[in-house]
C-alpha cells in the first residue's frame, strides 16, 4: 500500500524520474524498479518522499488524512483546488 501511495505522489506531482532523483537523492533506476514492482518500498524511499512532500507524510504512512493540521493527499489537494476555484458561470 505504501508503494502505491509513493507512486501516486510521483504521478500527481507530474515528476519525471530524473526530477524525482534530484529531489530525493535516490537513483531514478530505483524509482523505476519500485514503480514496476521489481522492488519493495523501503525506509529510504518513505523518508525521502516525506521530506520532499511533508504535507503527505501522514497519508503516506497511514493512508489517513488530517487536513486540519495540513496533512493531506494528492487527491485531496486536487479536489480541494477544484472546490476553491471560482465558478465560470
Amino acid at each position: 500500500m505504501i508503494r502505491a501511495r509513493l507512486i501516486a505522489i510521483w504521478d500527481k506531482k507530474g515528476l519525471s524520474a530524473t526530477e524525482l532523483e534530484k529531489l530525493t537523492g535516490i537513483d531514478r533506476s530505483n524509482w523505476y524498479s519500485l514503480r514496476n514492482g521489481r522492488r519493495r518500498a523501503n525506509e529510504d524511499d518513505i523518508a525521502a518522499i516525506a521530506e520532499a512532500f511533508p504535507e503527505y507524510a501522514y497519508w503516506l504512512v497511514t493512508g489517513k488524512l488530517a487536513p486540519s493540521i495540513g496533512q493531506t493527499s494528492p487527491d485531496y489537494d486536487e479536489a480541494d483546488k477544484k472546490l476553491q476555484a471560482p465558478s465560470a458561470g
